[in-house]
């Protein structure tokens, strides 16, 4: 690695880096504080989310890559700041939510700083290389010097805090077990963690930076690993495309992750290739048949493009495009720029590819950056395509009002979502469907998606009976049993998708049993006195097996009819079609099978 620096961070520099550390720190003290006070910007997630995004990311950037701390081109990051606003705006508005007790309402936050996180990182690299050789020509060697500069630094800062908290921790354990319980209360107040944690970060990251050629030497440790590791990559993926003639496809579709495998083994293979092909053409690492055998690696690597938007093709045209199948499409686009180019470049310009591909990088970078940014802005909002493509297919008829998921674009894609669904309630479409616009409504009225508080007018049972969907046709819900549902806070309920009950005839045991959406067990209900209509949860019927092994798959899938039957000899025993199933009862009834004994 050429790395011709001579000085390390100068003083003022150096000290500067810690007091920004340490401003950083106080500053989200104070939006701590804030939330746990409720003010006005901690209720606003629009507010919050913004100033969190401009008071972590702006001093990080400079943090990692600030040079010289008095030059004119450390006000540049500041042109950051209406961008990082903008982000951080409407990721708030995404979260936002009516109900402050919503659950998962940080749900996209995560996402959202691995995306810019990645993206002010390829940034960092140019501004660093701008800020160290002080002009604009960007070039290859430089950036890929402060990459890896960046990586190595960032896992030792982490090592560097999780050992100070590690100690910090048992210091306190240690002390409260004499009974000395000041300094485990000491190092839970915010008021200590905010500013010591960072002013650690700041001292922590003043010596790595300091310590260069410590850093350049397990970069060289780091590339003598990946060296020996990727002939293998290569090897593997070689051996996978030849073996697929013979194999064929199918087996790669029924694992259901086969562009999540494909991608991870093809990024590995470009990021490996990178590290260690960055030598001159006189200097190019391995043999020549070794060479040429991770070259053909590297052409065929299309190939696996193709077969990831293959595989993700097949799931989104079965059950519709989806945040997370949105993300792997875009991961997969960022992927197959990288691989077409990599592999034209090689077959195009063969044995002087290198620099060729070296130059693409730069532009590849700047390409998921802007991507990155892109997609956590509201012109690319994926949350807004999905639930837009989720209404299409309902609409189309691809999506039954039955299978549409409701609760998805509830509590999944965040406003977006919700907005959809509310434009959807008010459209044509759903005017002549009665059933839709309940089911919105529903879904609309909850603050979380697993609560148990009941979504319809418990006194009303006409309402009550609207959540259930009744066989065979004609049939019921005696109000009896309408009753003792809302009594024991039935989840069917609290869902938005209702329930199935079945009236079985034959005499079974039991006459109405009541399926929860998704659920395969049926609760059983009886009305053993029939003189005062008092009905009773019998018990629980659970699929026992199949008669035969052909069958076990059917009766996986499908629930009892009306056909279901007692087994004559076995008791608690019944059979629907080639399926069996077990009746296991509840306390109450045995209960009252013992009192009908004891008269």
């Amino acid at each position: 690695m050429d790395d011709n620096r001579l000085n390390t961070l100068d003083r003022t520099t150096s000290l500067g880096l810690i007091i920004l550390a340490v401003i950083q720190g106080y500053a989200l003290y104070a939006l701590h504080l804030a939330i746990d006070h409720e003010l006005w910007l901690a209720a606003d997630q629009r507010w919050l989310k913004a100033l969190y995004t401009i008071t972590v990311v702006l001093p990080a950037f400079y943090l990692i890559s600030i040079v010289r701390l008095g030059e004119r081109i450390n006000f540049l990051p500041l042109l950051l700041i209406p961008l990082l606003f903008w982000l951080g705006w409407h990721l708030g508005w995404v979260e936002q939510q009516p109900e402050p007790q919503q659950s998962g309402r940080h749900q996209f936050t995560f996402v959202f700083c691995v995306a810019l996180g990645a993206a002010l990182f390829i940034l960092a690299l140019f501004f660093r290389s701008r800020a160290a050789n002080g002009k604009w020509s960007i070039t290859y060697q430089p950036l890929l010097v402060y990459s890896w500069e960046y990586a190595l630094t960032l896992a030792q800062l982490g090592l560097f805090i999780g050992a100070f908290w590690s100690l910090l921790s048992l210091w306190a354990a240690l002390f409260a077990a004499i009974g000395l319980g000041f300094f485990k209360t000491l190092f839970q107040e915010p008021a200590f963690v905010y500013p010591v944690t960072w002013l650690v970060i700041g001292m922590g990251l003043v010596m790595i930076r300091n310590r260069f050629r410590f850093i350049a030497n397990v970069r060289l440790m780091c590339e003598a690993l990946i060296k020996a590791l990727l002939p293998l990559v290569a090897l593997i993926i070689l051996l996978f495309f030849a073996a697929l003639p013979w194999t064929g496809l199918q087996p790669i579709w029924d694992t259901g992750k086969a562009a999540q495998m494909l991608m991870a083994l093809m990024l590995t293979l470009l990021l490996f290739f990178n590290a260690v092909f960055h030598q001159p053409h006189d200097q190019l690492p391995y043999p020549t048949w070794l060479r040429s055998t991770i070259m053909l690696a590297i052409v065929l690597l299309p190939v696996g493009s193709l077969l990831a938007a293959w595989a993700l093709w097949l799931r989104i045209d079965q059950y519709g495009l989806s945040l997370d199948r949105l993300w792997a499409a875009v991961l997969q686009a960022l992927t197959a720029a990288f691989t077409f180019s990599y592999s034209l470049i090689l077959l195009w310009r063969r044995q002087t590819a290198l620099p060729s591909i070296q130059r693409a990088n730069i532009g590849l970078a700047l390409l998921v950056a802007a991507t990155l940014i892109l997609i956590n802005t509201p012109l690319a909002d994926m949350r807004n395509w999905a639930a837009q493509h989720q209404i299409k297919r309902l609409m189309d008829g691809r999506t039954t009002v039955d299978t549409f998921d409701y609760s998805y674009l509830r509590f999944q894609l965040g406003q977006p979502g919700s907005l959809a669904l509310q434009a959807l309630a008010d459209s044509e479409f759903a005017q002549s469907q009665p059933e839709l616009i309940r089911r919105i409504e529903l879904s609309l009225k909850q603050t979380q998606r697993w609560s148990q508080d009941p979504l319809v007018d418990t006194h009303n049972l006409n309402d009550v009976a609207q959540q259930f969907n009744v066989s065979p046709e004609g049939a019921t819900l005696p109000e009896p049993l309408l009753k003792l549902l809302v009594e024991q806070g039935s989840v069917c309920l609290s869902q938005v998708e209702p329930c199935r009950a079945l009236q079985v005839s034959n005499e079974p045991g039991f006459q109405w049993l009541i399926y929860a959406p998704y659920s395969t067990h049926g609760q059983a209900y009886t009305m053993p006195n029939e003189q005062n209509a008092d009905w009773l949860q019998t018990g629980t019927l659970k699929r026992l097996g199949a008669m035969q092994t052909q069958y076990d798959e059917e009766c996986q899938a499908t629930r009892p009819t009306i056909d279901l039957q007692r087994m004559q000899g076995l008791e608690n025993t019944y059979q629907s079609g080639n399926c069996l199933y077990n009746l296991l009862p509840t306390l109450e009834s045995v209960r009252q099978h013992l009192r009908s004994l004891s008269h």
